[in-house]
């Protein structure tokens, strides 16, 4: 691997981890859904324009319609569950997995954003 890649890579996972992209110490949220708007530790500013959370929502809804259409589908081929409360089980399981991967997924396009932003 190179140190260009490792250097990638910690950035995302850091990010993922809901900390600063650029120091990796500082904490991108206080609270479930209350981003900082700067680092505490380093003063970068995590939303640079309105906006710019889209592509967290994106993954977001990535992961949850993965999770969630795969997850009942490897259920159903291995365990033939009874049907209604299958599903049930599978939408109340998408709803609890976009509010509580919300912060991560923001936070990991805060980080992508990070690694693509020209550094002027």
């Amino acid at each position: 691997m190179t140190r260009a890649s490792r250097k990638v890579t910690r950035i995302l996972w850091d990010s993922f981890l809901l900390r600063c992209p650029q120091c990796g110490q500082g904490h991108t949220f206080k609270g479930l859904f209350k981003l900082n708007p700067t680092c505490e530790v380093c003063g970068l500013q995590f939303e640079r324009e309105s906006g710019e959370s889209v592509g967290g929502m994106y993954i977001n809804l990535g992961g949850a319609e993965l999770f969630t259409v795969g997850g009942f589908i490897v259920m159903h081929l291995l365990f033939k569950p009874p049907f209604v409360p299958h599903l049930i089980f599978w939408i109340l399981f998408n709803i609890a997995f976009v509010l509580l991967f919300y912060r991560h997924s923001r936070s990991l396009w805060m980080g992508i954003a990070y690694l693509t932003r020209n550094k002027e």
